[in-house]
């Protein structure tokens, strides 16, 4: 199996196929799986991370705690747990499936996100190893932080966070 393919999906979350990663992200994108993980600590701050420069979408911005597509054969949440300890090496966590929507954004001039993504949230207070080839840096902050910056557009953080908190669904992550 390819690792670097994704499940395409309808506006109804049924399979139609697969695709190269690289592709699925081209042009306006072609819709397809992916999760995404907020995480928080025993004070409440949410884990962010600094995206790679290496990333096609996102690079060297900051986002939720992790994101990831879905790959052939894997679930929305075997997908979380397996981008949690590739990207921040974070195991043992407990996510829980909290709302399942679909957005498009071009992310820059060639590459743009088209994604049926199921946002999970966690409690941790473990160690963060970062992976270097997927983050630049980590930072926890208080969740009052993070939507001043979303309202204030900080062009710094990942327009998908910006199209969450448009459209009501962290409400759903810190409830």
């Amino acid at each position: 199996m390819n690792l670097d393919q994704v499940i395409l999906v309808d506006e109804n979350d049924a399979e139609i196929g697969v695709m190269d990663k690289i592709e699925a992200h081209r042009g306006k994108g072609k819709l397809h799986r992916a999760s995404s993980v907020f995480l928080f600590n025993k004070n409440g701050e949410l884990l962010l991370q600094q995206r790679s420069s290496k990333k096609i979408v996102g690079a060297l911005q900051w986002a939720n705690t992790c994101c990831g597509n879905v790959r052939p054969g894997e679930s929305y949440e075997e997908c979380a747990v397996r981008r949690l300890r590739e990207e921040l090496g974070i195991t043992n966590v407990v996510l829980d499936p909290v709302h399942k929507f679909i957005y498009q954004v071009q992310c820059n001039k060639a590459f743009s996100e088209y994604e049926m993504d199921t946002v999970f949230v966690g409690k941790y207070d473990g160690e963060v190893k970062p992976n270097p080839e997927e983050v630049a840096n980590f930072k926890w902050i208080a969740w009052e932080e993070f939507i001043g910056m979303l309202n204030d557009k900080n062009p710094m953080l990942v327009p998908w966070n910006q199209i969450m908190n448009e459209k009501g669904i962290l409400k759903y992550v810190k409830s």
